[in-house]
């Protein structure tokens, strides 16, 4: 989440008479993530988060919304879309969509343990059975297609290294693109900062903007790559092994899927490598922006690649 629209109180305060969210009382942008504007609202009413779609379109930006108002009613803790007085999803501001959303206590962790692994496992497989009859489907922006366009564009601008790994990573995800898996809504983007806690629980997961239809592994792949992360880049297997433990007791991990966990794996880890490539090297301009290192996920990819990794359980 940056601030790349800037907003004044008075356009929103005109913005808001299409909501009924009460007054406003104060309201700042939000620093953390990359990808939308988003300022923390608060009204006599709550807190809200106000966010702004910077290079998502129309429809699909009512698509996310959709699907995350999908899941809450369900029950699956995550935040409400406010509909506004037309029962809208969203609405345009400087000729960008933006909607309020709720916003849900709690805060992310830095450091997960293992009591957070198997919460989070719980929660994977909520996610998955919630968004199981969501009867639209939405393509994932940031596949096979993406990715070789990604390398394409990055040409020139890495050494052999890093490109030689870039290749050899985007054949397994070709590979692992072609099985046919278990799959059906995932959130894909389900890192320590999109988990909310409180009083040691899990409260809440947020950012669904790379939610799609996918399959179930990968999702479990790229939390792993991120949860269960050692300081030397290898997994921590006794965190793993509880995370699809707990996910396991409510959707069955199948032979196939467990074939085909370092593909998995690697996939996961080469979409955030080139991602955080794509914005260091074609950054966005913004009042507040916030860059993330690729370098982490160069180590993870290059870790994942050269290690033989089987699901045990």
């Amino acid at each position: 989440m940056s601030v790349y629209t800037k907003i004044t109180e008075a356009e929103l305060e005109l913005h808001l008479k299409n909501y009924s969210v009460g007054k406003i009382i104060n309201f700042s942008g939000i620093s953390e993530g990359i990808e939308n504007t988003n300022y923390l609202l608060v009204t006599d009413n709550g807190e809200f988060i106000f966010t702004i779609f910077e290079a998502i379109k129309a429809e699909k930006v009512n698509s996310y919304l959709s699907f995350m108002n999908h899941v809450n009613l369900k029950g699956l803790k995550s935040p409400l879309v406010i509909e506004s007085n037309n029962s809208e999803l969203y609405k345009i501001i400087k000729n960008k969509p933006s909607a309020v959303i709720q916003k849900l206590d709690g805060e992310s962790i830095s450091q997960p343990n293992n009591e957070h692994c198997i919460q989070l496992g719980k929660t994977l497989s909520d996610f998955h059975a919630c968004g199981s009859d969501f009867s639209s489907e939405i393509l994932n922006p940031r596949g096979l297609m993406w990715a070789e366009k990604a390398l394409e564009k990055l040409k020139g601008l890495l050494d052999e290294n890093k490109l030689k790994l870039i290749k050899d990573s985007i054949k397994i995800q070709k590979i692992f693109s072609e099985a046919n898996l278990p799959s059906g809504m995932i959130h894909a983007d389900l890192f320590r900062d999109n988990v909310l806690f409180s009083n040691g629980k899990i409260s809440g997961i947020i950012d669904f903007y790379y939610s799609c239809t996918g399959t179930y592994i990968y999702d479990l792949a790229v939390i792993t790559n991120d949860w269960c992360n050692q300081e030397n880049n290898s997994i921590n297997h006794e965190k793993l092994n509880l995370l699809l433990t707990e996910y396991n007791k409510y959707r069955e991990i199948t032979y196939e899927e467990k074939s085909q966990w370092k593909a998995a794996l690697v996939t996961g880890a080469l979409r955030f490598y080139l991602s955080r490539l794509i914005d260091l090297h074609f950054p966005k301009i913004g009042e507040i922006t916030h860059i993330k290192d690729p370098s982490i996920f160069e180590n993870i990819l290059t870790d994942r690649i050269k290690n033989s990794y089987e699901i045990d359980i």
